[in-house]
């Protein structure tokens, strides 16, 4: 049961998308309940597995996101009670976000029915983030609070998210178990690289700190004058950007892709040889993990980050790729790898070895595995 699913496009569906898959491939019959959302912005339309069903359960205010996110609530709690008797659903699965209730429809409906709820916390948590009023902040700590310490098992990504879910949303910690996202290995593959080219795939928030990069620049550029700097997707930060980069003239060696189809982006990965990570330390990027990092690494190239951002199991420094402490030094360290394609060939293959553990599959066979404890 999730807030948005394909043709939506963004992280969550992804994450959605690939639970489901992998769960049909293990041989479980899956339905996804959503509400019934107009598409709008950008198209995600993957392939689905034959054994996954998706229903859009009618939604009231539905042009209205933010008043449909609490009226959703009854239409999916209905229908996947009937489902659920029908076709006597084994677990309901939904994944976290503040503000909607998706997760407490799901809570009501497998407690209605007898079976275990899992909520996969996949969104930047709120509790993290700064801009809330504190109004804002106790209703959705109430909500949230409510749905997380009912449900049958709640998964996270990292020690730091368990630490707030006990602390803040007084989980408790025998239901919480770590279980990260993953990627498709078999979507993405290392090829030959570009030695002059890197990539950053992703929404253009402030928090991902590419105005950093641009701020590195100049100087890669003054010792290596054909390296391309290939950003990928769109956001909030875009027309910032476009302005950084007119106003310094870097127009030759910067590419700003705007958004561009899923399908696509392997073949810009596998032509690249430095993927870039989050480059700034924020209450939202701190020890997250990024899907796009995991893309990069399935696609062999090494991983430039700021200190602090990515788990260290994910980068480690001088091993798979750096992290960096301002501009400078980032550009220092893209110098480095441009003007060694050993080194990135040998990054690229630690990376490409560190990620097999992330595979979906793996992923989501662990969380049947957390299922067949109950």
């Amino acid at each position: 049961m999730v807030f948005r699913f394909a043709p939506h496009s963004g992280g969550a569906v992804i994450v959605a998308t690939e639970i489901a898959n992998n769960l049909a491939k293990l041989g479980h019959e899956v339905t996804v309940l959503t509400p019934d959302f107009p598409q709008s912005g950008h198209r995600y339309e993957p392939e689905l597995n034959s054994r996954v069903k998706v229903i859009r359960v009618e939604t009231p205010s539905k042009s209205n996101l933010k008043v449909a996110a609490r009226r959703c609530k009854p239409n999916l709690e209905k229908m996947g009670k009937s489902l659920g008797k029908k076709e006597k659903f084994d677990f309901v699965l939904t994944i976290f976000h503040p503000f909607h209730l998706v997760p407490n429809a799901a809570i009501s409906c497998a407690k209605a029915l007898g079976i275990p709820s899992i909520i996969k916390i996949d969104d930047a948590v709120y509790e993290k983030s700064s801009g809330l009023k504190a109004i804002q902040r106790k209703i959705e700590k109430m909500i949230s609070t409510r749905s997380l310490r009912k449900a049958s098992r709640v998964l996270v990504s990292n020690e730091p998210t368990k630490e707030i879910m006990k602390s803040y949303y007084s989980v408790d910690e025998e239901k919480i178990s770590i279980v990260p996202n993953g990627v498709d290995l078999s979507f993405f593959s290392p090829a030959k690289k570009d030695p002059k080219k890197l990539v950053f795939s992703g929404v253009m928030y402030h928090h991902r700190g590419l105005d950093v990069l641009l701020d590195s620049a100049p100087a890669v550029i003054k010792e290596v004058p054909n390296v391309k700097f290939v950003l990928l997707g769109d956001g909030p930060e875009m027309k910032k950007l476009q302005e950084l980069v007119t106003k310094n003239n870097l127009e030759s060696n910067i590419e700003l892709k705007g958004w561009i189809e899923r399908q696509s982006i392997p073949t810009h990965l596998s032509d690249a040889s430095i993927g870039i990570g989050p480059l700034k330390r924020t209450t939202v990027t701190e020890n997250a993990l990024p899907i796009k990092v995991l893309e990069y690494m399935a696609s062999g190239l090494p991983i430039i980050a700021k200190t602090g951002t990515l788990p260290n199991d994910i980068l480690i420094n001088n091993e798979n790729g750096y992290f960096i402490d301002n501009s400078s030094e980032l550009s220092e360290k893209i110098i480095k790898l441009l003007k060694n394609p050993e080194l990135v060939e040998k990054m690229g293959k630690n990376s490409l070895s560190m990620v097999q553990k992330f595979s979906w599959e793996k992923i989501v066979k662990s969380i049947t595995a957390i299922y067949n404890q109950f």
